[in-house]
């Protein structure tokens, strides 16, 4: 348990934040209780933390440093408040979460955030999260759909990279480009809805689908690169509309 206050040289003061590295490697730890009074989680705080198994932010948080979480390959449940405005990158990479809700006023998703969470099958992502950084979901290997709000304008490099369960896709229809191997090898992809706003396919975004049979190309795209469709042998039939 982490106390609310801590005495020091006759002073009493307020626990409002946890350094970076504070708890990093420490192996054995099962367990926090975090006090209500902490507005702050600072980066690599609980790296590699092996045992620990589940966490419970309280209200009043706003922030969380980048891999705060990282390596916890215990960690399968994650209760974060709405108090949140700030999640740096890489924070549950490479935890056994199954499933979170994120804050509904976060409005970045970052790149790396849930990096080789091989069991996350469902993501709750509220309407107030405009861009999803590279690699967010790279390597999620349970997770079958996600539905991806209309605020999100951006999606990141290799978003959703050997997310090898993934069946079906909708893409916001605010977003202009499909970035470098944004799906690719996501080997269970059967239908994507590409929307009028896309305007540019990078390179290897859809490479390896193996299961994607059809494909709708609107109007809107006047610009697309190289291995786009590489190694998709299931692929007949490719529309220009």
């Amino acid at each position: 348990t982490i106390p609310s206050t801590i005495e020091y040289a006759g002073e009493t003061y307020t626990v409002t934040k946890i350094g970076g590295n504070a708890f990093y490697d420490c192996q054995s730890l099962t367990a926090v209780n975090f006090p209500s009074t902490l507005t702050e989680i600072h980066g690599w705080a609980f790296y590699n933390c092996l045992s620990l198994s589940s966490i419970t932010i309280p209200d009043g948080l706003t922030y969380i440093g980048e891999y705060a979480f990282h390596d916890c390959k215990a960690l399968t449940s994650a209760t974060l408040p709405n108090s949140i405005t700030e999640m740096r990158e890489g924070i549950f990479c490479r935890t056994a979460l199954t499933s979170i809700t994120l804050p509904n006023n976060l409005t970045r998703l970052e790149s790396r955030m849930f990096e080789d969470c091989q069991d996350l099958k469902s993501v709750t992502i509220p309407n107030t999260i405009t861009s999803i950084g590279n690699s967010a979901f790279l390597r999620c290997k349970s997770l079958t759909t996600i539905t991806l709000p209309n605020s999100i304008t951006s999606l990141g490099s290799s978003t959703f990279q050997e997310c090898i369960s993934l069946k079906s896709i909708n893409i916001p229809n605010n977003i202009a480009t499909i970035e470098s191997e944004t799906f690719r090898s996501c080997r269970s992809l059967e239908s994507v809805i590409i929307p009028n706003s896309v305007t540019r396919i990078n390179t290897w975004a859809f490479a390896y689908c193996e299961s994607l049979k059809s494909f709708v190309m609107p109007n809107s795209v006047t610009s697309t690169e190289n291995y786009i469709f590489y190694e998709c042998r299931s692929l007949t039939s490719l529309t220009l509309s």
